[in-house]
């Protein structure tokens, strides 16, 4: 991978850093609206914040690793930081990055005033609309081709994308017992019944799909020089 992938990481940190600062302390929206927003949880509510975090630690670890880890297909010459990084790639990053571009543009060229209304392109710069939800796929695409990366057990990945999106669930859930309201206008539109096949159905895309997917791509880019089924 050499100096090319470690720029690219470099790159991706200082990108999504920048992002993250900026969606914290250089949006202005107008009172309007503010007034129908749930102030509770703040940016912390949205998955797609949760992603930009993990994608920002993921490819500055990236970065380290290139400094001072290693890349290597052989799992016993393989260094702490490369181990992390390919488990944190292989379960959350991937998994996530993919959902976020996947489930927003996908709901937004159906009916953007269900997740993105016209109300914020006065005050929400595109350039950081596709920095939060273009990029996370462009980021673990150009990683899965660059790098070959040594999965877990399928049941140990499964388990662990798993465990995210019901930690995420259960925290949208609380906010919307807590504040009355639904982080995401799709939920409060929803009838009851079709609310839970909808978090349903978008729970099993997110923790089992995306996983094998990337999974199976990555076998298919790397074949043999990866170890998947040492790392447990």
């Amino acid at each position: 991978m050499g100096l090319v992938g470690a720029l690219i990481h470099l790159i991706l940190s200082i990108h999504y850093g920048y992002g993250i600062h900026v969606y914290l302390f250089g949006l202005h929206p107008p009172e309007e609206f503010l007034k129908h927003r749930v102030p509770f949880g703040g940016p912390f509510k949205y998955l797609t914040f949760w992603d930009m975090l993990i994608q920002f630690a993921y490819f500055t670890l990236a970065f380290i690793n290139d400094i001072a880890g290693s890349n290597t297909a052989v799992y016993k010459n393989q260094t702490k930081l490369q181990r992390l990084r390919d488990f944190a790639f292989s379960t959350v990053v991937f998994a996530c990055g993919v959902f976020v571009t996947v489930s927003f543009w996908g709901i937004y060229n159906i009916d953007r005033n269900l997740i993105f209304p016209p109300i914020f392109d006065s005050w929400f710069p595109s350039w950081l609309n596709h920095n939060i939800h273009t990029t996370p796929l462009i980021g673990v695409s150009l990683e899965l081709y660059m790098v070959p990366h040594s999965f877990p057990k399928r049941q140990t990945g499964l388990f662990a994308v798993a465990l995210f999106y019901l930690t995420y669930l259960v925290w949208v859930c609380y906010i919307a017992y807590a504040s009355g309201h639904w982080v995401y206008p799709i939920l409060a539109h929803l009838p009851v019944r079709k609310r839970v096949v909808f978090i349903s159905l978008m729970s099993v895309l997110a923790s089992s799909l995306f996983y094998i997917l990337g999974e199976g791509m990555n076998n298919r880019i790397w074949g043999t020089q990866i170890k998947a089924h040492k790392m447990d």
